[in-house]
């Protein structure tokens, strides 16, 4: 897939295990826009690289050295029905919002970068996940792919939403260049905080 430097800050992993009924909330459907990174369209067979500063639709692309950044790829280079993305060294983040008082379950597809070019040992492609409130502490965790497909991740990462807007930020940092991809980026009202 691409080669790449991976920088990551790991961040305090908090995840809130919660229990809460459904409530009418829980219909409003995702709340994270081009979960699937399918626009724009990476050219078929190809892929695109995106660098600090740069969007990928209302996604923004960050990075903590100078060859961070993000790689869009076709799905006939992930061999699959899905467009994702090789966070490699870089960050990816997406502004939302949920109402105050909702919990959010946030979900996503990864699967390990496996391109031939890549070094023959690409680490463990682990990388990390959090929600940033405006004046709260992130909430976060860290996540590993385990296989060549894309699978569900292991563990949601939930929240309870005390303020109104968010930011939910992937951060990549595999050792060669060579970042685990994502896809199917969910975030859903679960429930209620209950007084």
């Amino acid at each position: 897939m691409n080669k790449r430097t991976s920088v990551g800050a790991l961040l305090g992993a908090t995840v809130l295990a919660s229990t809460a009924a459904l409530t009418p909330a829980a219909a409003a459907g995702n709340l994270i826009k081009n979960g699937m990174f399918n626009d724009p369209k990476a050219p078929a067979g190809g892929y695109v690289v995106y660098e600090d500063g740069e969007n990928i639709g209302p996604w923004q692309v960050g990075s903590s050295t100078p060859h961070g950044g993000v790689t869009l790829y076709s799905q006939a280079l992930t061999q699959s029905s899905y467009q994702a993305v090789d966070i490699g060294p870089g960050t990816l983040s997406q502004d939302f919002e949920a109402d105050a008082g909702s919990i959010v379950s946030i979900t996503w597809k990864h699967e390990r970068n496996t391109d031939p070019a890549c070094a023959k040992d690409m680490g463990d492609q682990s990388y990390s996940v959090q929600v940033i409130p405006p004046t709260a502490n992130p909430v976060g965790d860290e996540y590993k792919p385990v296989g060549p497909h894309f699978s569900s991740i292991s563990r949601p990462l939930q929240f309870s939403a005390d303020e109104d807007h968010f930011t939910l930020e992937f951060a990549g940092r595999a050792p060669d260049g060579c970042g685990p991809l994502i896809t199917d980026v969910v975030a859903k009202v679960i429930g209620r905080v209950h007084p």
